[in-house]
């Protein structure tokens, strides 16, 4: 709640100026649940969604460019959390399964999570260009 209050007095402060709540979370699931990332945004959130559509659309280029045969399998959807649902313009990244040996490589090998903050990068500053 305290997270939400302080962003909710950000944005109230200044309303003019380009604001979203990013949350970056790693699930903690069966060893054998391999996920891809997944992007939700705050029910009814035009500004939540359009930019977790934008970084989605990022790693669905990246993902068909470095691993052509693999393919992509997260989605965008409304997801019903305290922090979407209190926040204005919030996106949550769900970036895989720390139990999963595959999606740990994701985020422990130095190259893959910069290639993942690199492209969330990228998304942000699509969405932040207004661009769908």
């Amino acid at each position: 709640q305290q997270r939400c209050d302080a962003i909710n007095r950000l944005t109230y402060k200044d309303k003019e100026k380009y604001k979203r709540a990013i949350f970056i979370h790693v699930d903690s699931r069966g060893r054998k649940d391999q996920v891809d990332v997944f992007f939700y945004h705050s029910p009814g959130s035009k500004l939540g969604k359009r930019l977790a559509e934008n970084i989605h659309k990022t790693f669905e280029r990246k993902y068909d460019k470095h691993q052509p045969n693999r393919g992509f399998r997260g989605t965008v959807s409304e997801r019903s959390l305290y922090v979407l649902k209190n926040p204005i313009g919030g996106t949550f990244l769900e970036l895989g399964n720390l139990q999963n040996e595959r999606d740990r490589k994701r985020l422990v090998i130095p190259s893959n999570r910069q290639a993942l903050a690199d492209w969330i990068c990228q998304g942000i500053i699509k969405d932040f260009k207004g661009k769908q």
